[in-house]
This record gives C-alpha cells, sequence and structure tokens, in this order.
C-alpha cells in the first residue's frame, strides 16, 4: 500500500496529526495498531497543570506556563514543537470538536480545577461542557451523587477528600446515593449500562426526579459519574441538568471511561466519514531504511506482513500502550529502528516505589532532532522522513505535570508539519 503520509498511533497526537494533514489537503493514511490511550484519559485536554513535578500548586494559565517552561528548558517536547504549534493545534483541535458535534469550552489562557472520583482538585484546560459545572473556583456548595450498585464511583470518599481541600464551610460538600429504577438491588452493573439507560427519556427523568428530591436544598451543583449517554450525550446532559433543576457536572471513573469513549468514537468516525484510510489492528513493527531515508514500514496483519510506503512518517505514539515501546528483562527497545531506549541492570530500577513520586519508566523514549526526528546517542536523525510526536518522546513525564493532552497537541501538529515539508 502506498500513500503521501502514514500516521502511526492510537491516542490524541496521532488524530491531531492526522487531521492536521487532512485539512493540508494531503493523502494520509491512518495506523491504528490497536488499544487506545484515549479509553484511560480523563478526557480533558490538559495543556500543564503543574510547572514541575514537585510542587502541588496547579498553573492558572496554561499558555504563560508553557511559555515559562520553554525558557527554563529549551529541550523540553514543548520547547520542541514551539508555542505556536500548541496554539495552532489547539486552534485546530477546537475546531475539530465543534464540526464533530462535541460541546467543548476552555482555552489556554485559564485553567479549570475540576474534582476527581476520589475527590482531589485537578487543573485541565480544555473540557466538555458536561464537566464544567464543577469548576471549584466557583462557591456553590457540592452533593456528589452515587448510585446504589455501581461502585466505580463512592461519593462519600469524594466529598471527604474534597472537603479537606476545598469546603467553604461545614457543609458545602456532602454525599448522596439513590436506588437507580430497574436496576435490581445487589447487582453490580458498569458505566456502560449506565450510559446506555440514561439515553432513554423516562429512566433519566426518574432518575433526576429521585436525585431532586434526595437533595431537598437549593443553590448546590450536583456531581456524578460520567454516565449520561454513550452517544447522544449532548442532549442527554441538557435534558437531565434541566430536570435535576441544579447545576450538573460529570466526573470521569475507572476506565475505560464513558468520556473517553465518546471522544475517541466521535473523532475516530469524523475523521473515516472525511475520507481519511484506516487500518486497523495492525502494529508497525519494522522501518526499511537506506540512505538515510524510510523507505517503508510493515504491518503485522493477519497471516502475513503488510508493507506501507510513503514519502513521509509520523510516529504518534503514547509510550506503551499501543506499542511505542517494548520492554525486555534489562532494556527498553523501539519496534522500528530497534534502538535501545534506555537500559536497566534491574527492571526495578524503571520504578519508584511510591506511586506517589515521578516514575522513571514515564521518561523513557525516543530521542529526537530539533524537527522531532528519532535520533541516535549522537543527535543524527534515524531517518529524515520519521519525525516522532506524542507520549513516546523522551525526557519528560507528561502525567505528573499534567500536560499529556497539550503536548500531544502540539507535537503532533509540529510532526505532520514537518512530515509535509519533507
Amino acid at each position: 500500500m502506498k500513500a503521501d503520509i502514514a500516521v502511526v498511533g492510537s491516542g490524541l497526537a496521532a488524530l491531531v496529526a492526522t487531521r492536521t494533514l487532512h485539512q493540508a489537503g494531503r493523502n494520509a493514511v491512518l495506523i491504528w495498531p490497536g488499544l487506545s490511550s484515549l479509553y484511560f484519559t480523563y478526557a480533558t485536554i490538559d495543556v500543564l497543570g503543574y510547572s514541575d513535578l514537585t510542587t502541588t500548586r496547579p498553573v492558572e494559565q496554561p499558555e504563560a506556563g508553557v511559555a515559562q517552561l520553554i525558557a527554563d528548558h529549551p529541550d523540553h517536547p514543548y520547547a520542541l514543537a514551539g508555542l505556536e504549534g500548541l496554539r495552532s493545534g489547539t486552534t485546530l483541535l477546537i475546531e475539530w470538536l465543534r464540526a464533530a458535534g462535541f460541546a467543548w469550552q476552555g482555552d489556554l489562557g485559564r485553567n479549570l480545577l475540576l474534582p476527581t472520583a476520589i475527590g482531589t482538585p485537578k487543573p485541565s484546560c480544555l473540557v466538555p461542557d458536561s464537566m464544567a459545572a464543577g469548576d471549584l473556583r466557583r462557591d456553590d456548595p457540592i452533593v456528589f451523587c452515587g448510585f446504589h450498585g455501581y461502585e466505580d464511583f463512592v461519593p462519600e470518599l469524594a466529598a471527604s477528600n474534597l472537603s479537606r481541600s476545598w469546603g467553604r464551610g461545614e457543609h458545602s460538600v456532602r454525599a448522596v446515593r439513590i436506588t437507580l429504577p430497574s436496576f435490581e438491588p445487589g447487582n453490580l452493573f458498569t458505566s456502560i449500562d449506565l450510559a446506555r439507560s440514561f439515553e432513554d427519556t423516562t429512566f433519566r427523568r426518574e432518575v433526576a426526579s429521585r436525585i431532586r428530591r434526595e437533595i431537598g436544598v437549593d443553590g448546590v451543583r450536583v456531581g456524578i459519574p460520567a454516565v449520561l449517554g454513550l452517544t447522544h450525550d449532548t442532549d442527554v446532559y441538557s435534558s437531565f441538568a434541566a430536570e435535576v433543576g441544579h447545576p450538573v457536572f460529570e466526573i470521569p471513573t475507572l476506565p475505560p471511561s464513558v468520556l473517553g469513549l465518546r471522544l475517541f468514537d466521535r473523532l475516530r468516525k469524523h475523521i473515516q466519514e472525511s475520507g481519511v484510510e484506516m487500518i486497523w489492528a495492525a502494529p508497525a513493527h519494522e522501518a526499511e531504511v537506506s540512505d538515510g531515508q524510510c523507505r517503508r514500514i510493515f504491518l503485522k496483519s493477519a497471516g502475513r506482513e503488510q508493507p506501507i510506503e510513503a514519502r513521509a512518517y509520523v510516529l504518534a505514539l503514547e509510550d506503551t500502550v499501543d506499542g511505542a515501546l517494548r520492554a525486555g528483562v534489562h532494556s527498553m527497545v523501539d519496534p522500528f529502528f530497534h534502538e535501545a531506549l534506555a537500559h536497566h541492570e534491574m527492571p526495578t530500577e524503571r520504578t519508584d516505589e511510591s506511586l506517589f513520586k515521578p516514575q522513571p519508566y514515564a521518561s523513557i523514549g525516543y530521542r529526537v532532532t530539533r524537527r522531532l526526528q528519532p535520533s541516535d546517542d549522537a543527535g543524527r536523525p534515524l531517518a529524515g522522513n520519521v519525525f516522532v510526536a506524542g507520549g513516546a518522546i523522551a525526557g519528560y513525564d507528561p502525567v505528573g505535570t499534567k500536560s499529556r493532552g497539550g503536548l500531544a497537541i502540539a507535537t503532533g501538529y509540529r510532526a505532520a508539519q514537518e512530515a509535509m515539508a519533507a
């Protein structure tokens, strides 16, 4: 198979890179290796939540924070992608979300501070409308609402934790639980089960009525697990909030997140409807390089290897989720050039014993040039027409700084621009 530019990846960086190429009129093919990182995300776009891995003070203005980060760390992936890459990529994504039927809000000028499922504040830049009422910069009290039989959200835990870090008085955060209609007592059910049920008008109205009676007071906002519709989420959310009679906000729960499913499925469908060809569940595992150029890559498909020939390639990979890194006992190797990205005498050196400290494995990835080309130890490109985007770039921890979304956008956009120039 031949294409102008091939994008390999299954996350936001791959989608942004592909959309950038498509909008520029290029013939791109998107190679989706398998499991998507979007299923495991919080389903917000986090540009920069914390300036480094040691601070607990959230960044209030993400664009200004990124500009300072670039000034302080000129080799950081944000510096390589450039502030303009972040701005242009964010504009492209916001316009794409709107075209795909999403209702989102936010901008690079400020972060919202949203409660997580365990009641900890989390800074986010771009968020679905259904989450915005949870912004902790507002003063109105919060009621966390859970459901009997649903174990992925414990409202009492969320209320207890949030009251210690945010509470505006004795009764500013509390928890309630209600019994859902048509769900038998004692039965366990999933987020997917609930999301499908909430698309039924009768079910939704009865749940809203029960929440309204349980709360019993005015002037509060209601936080519920993110289950307000699996596909028709905008209509479900707006009608449910009106029926509850209070501001309502969704809270992402354990993966697979319904919000992540909504984001992935809608963008994937929209990009296919736009005419972009996608190759599914075919991990790329080899690059054929000659004269400093990648001539083709090989995909693992049923019963055979499938070669893909393109003029340029974007490796928009997301760590180990989509096969970007292969971990052995002592080394971590990339699947294309078979370069050792890290070596450890003991595998335990890749992790810290504390879950609350930076993890060494999070910073392992491709060394890249100023043009985001994968490079060897001496800084020479492994292939002049290959460019890297996303979480597989070495030298930073996007989870600890809450910057995965912004870095995916900035590097995905910049890598696509470089691929077109190549």
